[in-house]
């Protein structure tokens, strides 16, 4: 029965290769379909079923293309999900799957000059633009302070720059539903002036902000009198610290005082 062109079963006839795949009849585990010695003449197992054999799959139990490895890539950029900052965004690896549109290696997302080669020292800004606003997972923070003439809601021209600034961060950044201005104060004076002139305060800010082109749905005024300070009250230096503005990221449905919106900058572990 093992001559050509007779019928058989691969029992029969263990030293013929029934299937072509090197491996004879005697050792081959799958002879009537082809695969390697190592998984003794049958397909390599792929419980995923995306091409890739389990021993070469990063991800063997969910599907993914040869590019990541068998791990999935929702946007198609070339890096895993589990290492994509921006899993559905595409970009390169460089910037952790994040989009980078002036190529300058900081992620969109986090610079405030998306449009602009700059250095990620300065927030992704050409040097000759010295930026004072840092966008975090929370918030916007800045490296100065808004100054108000004492006891009143009255920005002064000093911090016009910086206001500036911060609404050409906010323009830039659409993915920034909601900021809500905080306006914070210390703990001289009546509770109750305190809360309306941070309320006013915050409102100001807004206002200013409106004037620069910032749509008035994106921002939210709030007094938070003397209610959060972050530092002590005992010193001049920890009042100064307290009379401060916030601006903080909130999704757009958020009540006044919820917690704020924590952005997923970077993976667990990476560098922005």
């Amino acid at each position: 029965p093992c001559s050509a062109g007779q019928a058989h079963a691969p029992e029969q006839c263990p030293d013929l290769d029934e299937d072509g795949d090197g491996v004879p009849n005697r050792d081959d585990r799958c002879p009537r379909v082809a695969g390697p010695a190592k998984y003794h003449g049958c397909p390599p197992p792929d419980r995923d079923h995306d091409g890739l054999p389990d021993d070469e799959d990063r991800c063997p139990d969910q599907p993914g293309p040869a590019a990541t490895h068998g791990c999935p890539d929702r946007d198609s950029d070339g890096v895993p999900d589990a290492e994509d900052a921006c899993p559905d965004q595409p970009g390169p690896a460089a910037t952790h799957g994040c989009p980078d549109r002036d190529g300058d290696g900081v992620p969109d997302r986090i610079d405030n000059c998306p449009d602009e080669k700059g250095p990620a020292s300065n927030q992704g800004c050409p040097p000759k633009k010295k930026q004072l606003v840092v966008i975090t997972r929370e918030k916007l923070e800045i490296r100065d302070h808004i100054y108000f003439d004492t006891g009143r809601a009255h920005i002064q021209k000093r911090s016009f720059g910086l206001l500036d600034q911060i609404a050409s961060v906010i323009g830039a950044h659409p993915e920034i539903p909601l900021v809500e201005v905080q306006g914070h104060t210390d703990d001289r004076g009546r509770p109750a002036f305190n809360k309306k002139l941070s309320q006013d305060r915050a409102e100001a800010v807004v206002h200013y902000l409106v004037g620069k082109g910032v749509p008035a749905g994106r921002l939210r005024a709030v007094g938070y009198g003397m209610d959060r300070p972050i530092a002590g009250n005992g010193t001049e230096a920890g009042r100064a610290q307290n009379r401060r503005v916030d601006f903080v990221i909130f999704d757009d449905r958020a009540p006044a005082g919820a917690a704020p919106r924590v952005v997923p900058l970077v993976p667990a572990g990476g560098k922005p």
